[in-house]
């Protein structure tokens, strides 16, 4: 099984290291990857998009996600998203998903090919997004040009009622609904994201299963997610390593088996997971991406 991995997510934080992630980006090149998730900020880097799409192995598939822009947005502005009440924070959206598009033409320019298989979008905002305002968004963005891609709405961990969510968008039942409504769409799941929401192993499945029955199921990806830990938080999107490499984190070798196994087939498998303590280098950030990638070979 060869998987798409979010590179953006094991790069060392911290200043922009031209060295040092280009290193990186060599490095994955020799791992039996089909690309990346590739993070869509308003630029398809955050410092240097032209530096990035030097860097990228010319065989590679990618699936932009525009979670990383939305949620920088959501910080300036609380009414930003898809989904908002507020018509002025929803046209905003709206914005940042053309410029995504036009993102996919250039990635795609540089490949020389359709080399994007998905954009994933969001429900936010935060608190109270809305099911028929996000519909409507997703409408529109379904009668524009995404060169082939497919559409995903990727399911963060939705609201709680005592407020102890990370992202708290919209639930995965109505997500479905919105995305049976568009023809062509598709959601995405995160393992970690799922398992944060019901504060258990057992929330990915069901939520893989809900996708699947719906016929709904677009991708797969893997993030384990710890209860507590004094780098990965108690119940954070933090993107934690499996287990094997992180004993906190709830993600085992047979919970990525079982979710797979539940799946049947899912288009698009990835990992998105992120080597902590900050002051690993190299060779430890590839060892616990390493380590990931021997659960599904």
């Amino acid at each position: 099984m060869r998987l798409h991995l979010a590179a953006y997510a094991a790069t060392a934080p911290g200043p922009f290291d031209p060295a040092g992630e280009g290193a990186l980006y060599e490095a994955l090149a020799g791992l039996p990857l089909a690309g990346l998730e590739q993070p869509f900020f308003g630029s398809l880097h955050r410092h240097d998009e032209g530096w990035l799409l030097g860097r990228l192995k010319p065989g590679w598939t990618f699936v932009l996600t525009t979670l990383p822009g939305t949620m920088e947005r959501l910080k300036a502005n609380r009414r930003f998203g898809l989904a908002s009440r507020d018509e002025g924070g929803r046209h905003a959206a709206l914005g940042f998903m053309e410029e995504a598009r036009q993102a996919v033409g250039r990635l795609n320019a540089r490949m020389g090919r359709p080399s994007v298989l998905a954009v994933e979008l969001h429900s936010a905002p935060r608190p109270d997004p809305c099911p028929e305002r996000f519909a409507e968004s997703l409408r529109t963005l379904a009668s524009w040009d995404w060169s082939g891609a497919t559409l995903m709405v990727e399911h963060c961990d939705a609201a709680r009622p005592d407020g102890a969510h990370d992202k708290g968008f919209l639930s995965l039942k109505a997500e479905l609904a919105v995305v049976q409504s568009v023809p062509g769409a598709a959601v995405s799941l995160n393992w970690g994201r799922s398992a944060l929401e019901g504060r258990s192993e057992r929330t990915p499945l069901e939520h893989i299963a809900a996708a699947r029955s719906a016929g709904l199921l677009g991708a797969l990806f893997f993030s384990g997610v710890t209860p507590a830990h004094p780098d990965y938080g108690a119940w954070r999107d933090s993107h934690a390593p499996f287990s094997t490499a992180c004993p906190e984190s709830l993600l085992t070798p047979a919970d990525a088996s079982k979710a797979v196994s539940e799946a049947r087939g899912v288009p698009l498998v990835g990992l998105k997971i992120q080597p902590l303590p900050a002051s690993l280098g190299l060779e430890d950030r590839l060892g616990v991406l390493q380590d990931a990638l021997a659960v599904f070979t």
